[in-house]
């Protein structure tokens, strides 16, 4: 399977994995002002105050946090400076998705001070 469809298929099983966390799915272009500072792949809300922005990616070897800090350095870069804006009275959660080559979707909750695994699947 190439890159292209096998990204399409993560992406499709963490549609699943957003809902099954208790978010509603949202198209990131609908999402506010977000995609004006990083471009995403999902964003999910909780009420009309929760929002969670995700960036999924696709690894080469078995997942930590170690890795993940080095291969998504840029998004947590990006994720770090989006929360320290003030989106107003919303609760603003960042997440990179990193796919491991077992299937995994491993989810690393971005903080201003590291990264922190906060879920792990195998849909």
């Amino acid at each position: 399977m190439n890159a292209r469809r096998l990204l399409y298929a993560v992406k499709q099983r963490s549609i699943k994995l957003l809902i099954s966390r208790g978010f509603e799915s949202v198209y990131p272009e609908n999402s506010s002002f977000i995609p004006q500072y990083i471009p995403l792949h999902l964003v999910g809300m909780k009420g009309d105050l929760e929002t969670l922005c995700v960036k999924i990616w696709l690894a080469q070897e078995a997942v930590n946090p170690e890795y993940v800090e080095s291969f998504c350095r840029i998004d947590i870069c990006q994720f770090r400076s989006l929360l320290m804006l003030s989106p107003g009275d919303i609760f603003l959660r960042c997440e990179e998705w990193v796919a491991s080559p077992d299937g995994s979707i491993h989810c690393f909750d971005v903080m201003p001070d590291g990264i922190c695994e906060v879920a792990a699947c195998a849909l």
